[in-house]
């Protein structure tokens, strides 16, 4: 049995463009998502969510391969549709974005942006957590997805262009917009992805094993590696996580974990596992914030005055159970808490 159960992935594409409604009936949320890559194909996913059930339908040209239960975000997925787009283009460049996208919704409307920012002045961008995860609702992963060159919208002469239906949806407004010349529309390229320990229910041998372990000593594993694209995730261990099968019966052992993006400290929390006779019982709670690097002033405001950009995290954790036998099986879940939650009667969180 693999001494580590935590599984570890990580994926990235192209770029991003992502904008909320002010005020709009029926969306409250548009993202233009742009793939170049062999694994995924080229080509645009747009996505809306829906302001009354939180359901978010999908649109994506054809040639695109995508894991639709990757996509379970807000209140889960509405509509998943293959879909011809008139003009599909998104293109993130050193002085800013241009994006251009043309097709219908399922409900039959015209969905149209247009969006240039460009003006031949470079660009000071920042790395940023996006607060994606924080609104799922039932969460199968702690999915960490990280922007390491973001960036806000430019107020220029060529004004933002985003119609539904043939009507103008607005975006929502940073305060003090005259004075710092940003509109509340976000971009990014590339995006990266990195996936903790999916929820599973099944044999151990048949868990994700892409990754790496980084054993120690005794069969002890100090760190979990991933790495795909030219991006590498590592999720390491203080004290080493024990083999299950050097444990004596009825003992414990507990520990810190942090993970790491592209070298990056995203996030850590702590770990415990208990062994019996037959079975393991397993925790990881999320106990630390994020903590942003040098930002921009301006996005330094933003992630300093909405604390779920920093807090988020903490309200994970995840649960598991393993059956020792021939065949051992692995059950586990991931939950959400208000603050990082505790494991086995112990508050791990100092």
């Amino acid at each position: 049995m693999s001494p580590c159960l935590l599984t570890l992935t990580i994926d990235s594409f192209a770029a991003m463009l992502n904008c909320e409604f002010s005020d709009h009936p029926d969306y409250d949320a548009l993202e233009l998502q742009w793939f170049d890559d062999e694994r995924h194909g080229r080509g645009m996913l747009a996505f809306l969510s829906r302001r009354s059930d939180g359901r978010v339908d999908y649109y994506l040209q054809p040639g695109l391969r995508l894991d639709r239960d990757a996509y379970a975000i807000g209140g889960g997925v509405g509509a998943w549709v293959e879909t011809e787009f008139e003009t599909a283009r998104l293109i993130v460049a050193d002085d800013g974005v241009f994006a251009e996208a043309h097709f219908v919704d399922v409900d039959g409307r015209a969905i149209e942006v247009r969006i240039d920012d460009r003006d031949g002045q470079q660009r000071e961008r920042a790395g940023l957590l996006a607060p994606i995860s924080a609104g799922i609702q039932h969460p199968n992963s702690l999915m960490l997805v990280w922007l390491p060159s973001f960036d806000l919208l430019r107020a220029t002469s060529n004004k933002p262009v985003i119609r539904i239906g043939g009507a103008d949806a607005r975006v929502g407004r940073l305060p003090g917009e005259r004075l710092h010349r940003r509109i509340l529309v976000k971009y990014a390229a590339p995006i990266v992805v990195a996936t903790v320990a999916e929820a599973y229910d099944g044999s151990i041998a048949g868990l994700e094993t892409s990754h790496q372990l980084v054993s120690g000593a005794a069969g002890s594993v100090g760190a979990v590696v991933a790495a795909a694209d030219g991006h590498i995730a590592r999720l390491c261990f203080v004290p080493e996580i024990p083999d299950p099968e050097a444990m004596s019966v009825d003992s414990s052992a507990t520990g810190r974990w942090q993970i790491a993006i592209d070298g990056t400290g995203i996030t850590g929390g702590s770990w415990a596992i208990h062994r019996t006779h037959d079975r393991l019982e397993l925790g990881v709670d999320v106990t630390e914030r994020w903590r942003p690097g040098p930002l921009p002033l301006l996005m330094r405001l933003v992630t300093t005055m909405v604390p779920v950009f920093r807090r988020w995290p903490t309200s994970y954790r995840w649960r598991a159970t393993a059956q020792l036998g021939a065949d051992p099986t692995l059950t586990s879940r991931w939950e959400r808490t208000g603050s990082g939650g505790r494991y086995l009667n112990q508050d791990t969180s100092r």
